[in-house]
């Protein structure tokens, strides 16, 4: 279809032109080029200010990715025009806007044009672009003008991969961005957005609401299928039970016509019942729904501690964690705070207990394990070994993981030692599969947990990688501590620096649960004579949070 055809079959409203009475606010240009984020680029910012806007009162947030595009009046969007009108219907509340243009980092040469930096900026994954608005962009205006802090006074909105762009930066800060429009989203395989549909499906539902435009005339290239992907896109989130609303059209394509005439009516959508907070989505279907509790949310676990490392889970539902500037550790019952368990502990990695209940210290800086008996009493257990973590099974067999040597060792209950898998990559955290069969080991770097089968004689055979742990796109920032908790019913949950991520019997990841600050988790274990709660720690703070232990995470 032509622009002329398009213009006929898309035509704007009332609430995108200028109407008689409405004041109009105003637009305020600068430039940001000292980024901390994406350093070396310069970009163009616009401020929308309404006429009613009162520095007394704190104003509501609109983000607007592509800026320049979506508020030049020669352009069908004519964003300011538009919140004008609806400001002064009260259809919105009164709000600020914010205009971004993508970086560009200039050229040194005269005459030649810089690289533009938006596709790095919009269609990456991770928290990068959420921490340039949160961290440099709104303080500057904030320096301006008076704004609401609250995510839920807080939209975000762009087209194509300025959408990608608008949606992850609410998904990565749900505590910063409650509403997003979404118009001709590229949530394809360009930097990972196509792993986004399949994540909102696995991922606890966060208090986002979600308004999406496409349509069947989108785009169709070698990056992908932009309707299809907008489909999955909306498919996932009703699934998760987000607020969700959407406009397809079968003569949509890839530009500003559809989307442009159906703005004000999702824009009214976006903020309607303001300021009624957004609700997180609730849906029963979501494996997540057999481990949460209904209105049960993580707490910080009562105790005065400086810092928590290596959690472990005793026989008895008993929780022990390591604080490595006390080197003490402490042990954690359901009921009551933390209580010293053993002082004057250097360097615990990992900690383990075995089936006679004592707790085993892995220290690798000393190169050795220490036991503690009931009281808290260590002495050397094994000396000489690089020992990362340490699992026992049913019979007194230990597995230790050494990262040193890249090899697995085998501790018999007389004490012999053996090396039973090797040429490993960075062996990290070890557990047993729950029916005492298999062997589960994580690798420092976070991406994948091997998993072995036990021979009768102690040994192990057959690894492979079973439980992906790292999407394809996300970044890696660091060793983990590869922690794990196994349920009795064979459910697994991994600390990663993503979150704690849960895999059912067949390696296959079935919900994800973030920590109440950021998404890396340092340490994870299964407390309670039920296994009904779940313990995480950031390296800070220990939480925990009351669970179900179903027999199967499949749904």
């Amino acid at each position: 279809m032509t622009p002329e055809e398009l213009a006929l079959e898309f035509p704007l409203g009332p609430d995108s032109l200028p109407q008689p009475g409405v004041p109009q606010g105003r637009l305020e240009k600068f430039t940001w080029s000292t980024s901390r984020v994406f350093p070396g680029t310069v970009r163009d910012i616009w401020i929308y200010v309404p006429v009613q806007y009162d520095p007394a009162k704190p104003a509501c947030v609109f983000v607007v990715q592509d800026g320049e595009g979506h508020w030049q009046p020669e352009r069908r969007w004519r964003i300011p025009t538009i919140l004008d009108n609806l400001i002064h219907q009260q259809a919105i509340p009164l709000m600020i806007g914010v205009f971004i243009n993508p970086g560009v980092i200039p050229s040194p040469l005269a005459g030649v044009a810089g690289r533009n930096n938006r596709s790095f900026e919009y269609d990456s994954l991770g928290d990068r672009y959420a921490r340039f608005l949160t961290e440099e962009i709104l303080p500057e205006v904030g320096r301006r003008y008076r704004l609401a802090q609250d995510a839920n006074s807080r939209a975000i909105m762009g087209g194509s991969s300025g959408a990608m762009c608008a949606f992850n930066a609410a998904w990565e800060r749900p505590d910063a961005f409650s509403r997003v429009l979404s118009i001709v989203g590229s949530y394809t395989p360009m930097r990972g957005a196509d792993t986004l549909a399949p994540l909102i499906r696995i991922t606890e539902p966060k208090p986002l609401r979600v308004f999406l435009e496409s349509g069947a005339r989108d785009f169709k290239m070698f990056c992908g299928d932009w309707w299809t992907a907008n489909l999955a896109m909306l498919a996932s989130l009703e699934y998760a039970g987000y607020e969700v609303n959407h406009a397809w059209a079968e003569k949509a394509g890839h530009d500003d016509f559809h989307g442009s005439m159906i703005f004000p009516d999702a824009l009214r959508w976006l903020w309607q019942d303001y300021p009624r907070p957004v609700q997180a989505g609730v849906n029963s279907q979501q494996a997540l729904a057999r481990v949460t509790v209904p209105g049960e949310a993580w707490e910080l676990a009562p105790g005065e501690y400086m810092a928590a490392t290596a959690l472990t889970a005793g026989p008895a539902g008993e929780v022990y964690f390591f604080s490595p500037y006390e080197k003490i550790i402490y042990r954690q019952e359901d009921i009551g705070p933390s209580v010293v368990f053993a002082s004057g502990v250097e360097g615990a990695q990992q900690l383990g207990c075995g089936p006679d209940g004592r707790l085993y210290v892995c220290q690798p800086s000393s190169r050795r394990i220490l036991v503690c008996d009931k009281t808290g009493s260590a002495e050397t257990w094994l000396a000489d070994i690089d020992a990362h973590s340490v699992a026992f099974a049913a019979n007194g067999n230990g597995y230790v993981t050494d990262p040193v040597k890249r090899c697995i060792w085998l501790i018999t209950p007389t004490g012999e030692r053996r090396v039973v898998a090797q040429n490993l990559g960075c062996p990290a955290g070890v557990q047993l599969w729950s029916d005492q069969s298999q062997l589960i080991v994580t690798d420092e770097p976070g991406l994948v947990a091997h998993l072995f089968m036990i021979l009768p004689d102690g040994g192990l055979a057959h690894g492979a990688p079973y439980f992906p742990l790292h999407r394809p796109g996300d970044e890696v920032t660091g060793p983990t501590s590869g922690e794990l908790a196994v349920s009795r019913h064979g459910w697994i949950v991994f600390a990663t620096e993503l979150g704690l991520k849960i895999f059912d019997r067949n390696g296959l990841l079935a919900g994800i649960l973030y920590p109440r600050r950021g998404k890396r988790v340092d340490g994870v274990a299964l407390g309670g004579k039920e296994q009904d709660r779940l313990y995480l720690t950031d390296g800070r703070c220990v939480y925990r949070r009351k669970i179900k232990n179903p027999e199967s995470l499949w749904c």
